[in-house]
């Protein structure tokens, strides 16, 4: 327990930390220098705009089939130790420590350009959001704001400079992006201090502390305007009432879709779900990750919008050349479809052709195959490699899923059916199955992903593989 003068001190230094970022509302002149919004009379985030004035954007790279360098910017180099403990508090940051700061950013980044260059290096994979976080989290997938940079890493200057830097170099950029979760600002009533079980017709929530998400709402009030979004099962069937499917024997399912009413909410409220565990994909869709980060409701159109507007901000303000969405398969795949399309729009608005817009693929194949490209079905399987090969836009729309455009993936980042072979061929320790995955051949495997995974470019029209 601390001793009181201690107790006091820790709480001045969070109520200190708290007073700054509540700060990041709308526009705030103190924060200009990582405000990736510049329309200082925005009161809606619909009305946030932002374009690096007087400069050419970097065109994208026609072949992505290089190699990559990835890398947390906090656990890499410390060039600028003035940004170290930016918000002030007593615990952020410790160079002994696995869950402090370490203090690495953008200043030590372009300083190693030299070493990563001469590797042979194309593309910098930066892992985690460049968004702000909670003083402590380091790795930069809770954030707070999707448009207020994080300080510890370095204002927008620093991020242009590094960027053009890259750029010179005849290498790339791809950025983290959370897309449908946040941080933990908010809990369930009643399971403050504990886990919060999954139930169809949600749960009350609050905000934890003062902290608030300034462009984003829970709402405690029922509405009849809540539409379910389409969900798949790890078969690659999607999940009907009354299916008798395993993952919905216990009629959760089919009591959720007979729900008339949800909350007005811009975030799920169901409850919330482990990392890791037995539990089907649409659950984890709606429910809040591990009891740490709150989940929006990306399927609600009014959410959707604000996600793809405030993220092309970060193209147009940054030069950026890709993204990488982190969990992406616990996302619902028709909204993250429409997400990554408007995306590639916003790049090519930008005088990017060819943007990348990878993902992380946690489950099998099969349902992996629900998200990549336009997505393909279990009964949607080519048969002939032949054929597999010979795929493109044109080809008949039975192969696919959604319509043209609708592409929620173009590659995987990271595949975990690979790290399951990669495991096994390593003898490795760790869960090596999951449903409905890949032969644990690694050619075998590969074909199986030209037969099962619509690895077509959404910028091209032709066949274009680029998992990573």
């Amino acid at each position: 327990m601390f001793p009181p003068w201690r107790a006091k001190s820790l709480l001045g230094a969070l109520l200190l930390c708290s007073s700054r970022l509540a700060q990041s509302l709308r526009y705030d002149p103190n924060e200009t220098d990582w405000n990736l919004n510049t329309n200082q009379a925005a009161s809606n985030p619909l009305d946030y705009s932002g374009t690096w004035q007087d400069h050419t954007f970097h065109p994208s790279p026609d072949n992505w089939r290089f190699p990559f360098y990835t890398l947390f910017l906090d656990r890499f180099v410390n060039g600028d130790p003035s940004n170290d403990n930016a918000n002030g508090t007593l615990f952020e940051q410790d160079v002994m420590g696995t869950t402090m700061r370490h203090g690495g950013d953008l200043a030590g980044l372009v300083d190693t350009l030299d070493y990563l260059q001469g590797m042979g290096i194309k593309a910098l994979y930066i892992a985690g959001a460049p968004f702000l976080n909670l003083p402590w989290k380091s790795d930069g997938y809770s954030p707070l704001d999707f448009t207020l940079l994080d300080h510890h890493f370095g204002k927008i200057a620093d991020w242009r400079a590094a960027v053009e830097e890259i750029h010179r170099r005849g290498m790339y950029v791809v950025l983290d992006n959370t897309f449908a979760t946040m941080a933990d600002l908010i809990g369930f009533d009643g399971f403050l201090n504990e886990s919060t079980p999954f139930v169809p017709e949600e749960h009350e929530v609050m905000w934890k502390s003062d902290r608030q998400y300034p462009d984003f709402a829970f709402g405690n009030t029922k509405t009849s305007t809540c539409k379910l979004p389409r969900f798949w099962d790890d078969s690659g069937r999607a999940v009907m009432t009354g299916a008798g499917d395993a993952n919905i024997s216990s009629g959760v399912f089919d009591k959720l879709s007979s729900q008339t009413e949800c909350y007005n909410s811009d975030f799920d409220q169901y409850g919330d779900t482990e990392a890791f565990g037995v539990f089907p994909d649409w659950q984890r869709q709606l429910s809040k990750f591990a009891s740490v980060q709150d989940r929006l409701r990306e399927w609600k159109p009014s959410v959707l919008d604000k996600l793809k507007h405030l993220h092309c901000l970060t193209i147009s303000m940054l030069d950026i050349d890709g993204i990488r969405i982190d969990k992406a398969t616990q996302a619902t795949v028709d909204a993250l479809a429409e997400f990554s399309e408007s995306i590639r729009e916003c790049a090519r608005d930008n005088g990017k052709q060819n943007f990348l817009v990878a993902g992380e693929i946690t489950g099998g194949n099969s349902f992996g195959s629900i998200y990549l490209g336009r997505g393909r079905e279990f009964d949607q399987k080519i048969e002939e490699l032949a054929d597999a090969i010979k795929i493109s836009n044109e080809s008949d729309d039975k192969v696919f899923l959604r319509a043209a455009g609708k592409s929620a993936l173009d590659a995987s980042a990271f595949h975990y059916s690979i790290y399951r072979l990669l495991q096994r061929f390593l003898g490795m320790d760790g869960n090596l199955t999951a449903g409905y995955d890949l032969p644990n051949n690694f050619v075998d495997g590969w074909n199986e992903m030209l037969l099962t995974n619509d690895l077509v470019n959404a910028n091209t029209g032709k066949l274009d593989p680029r998992h990573m």
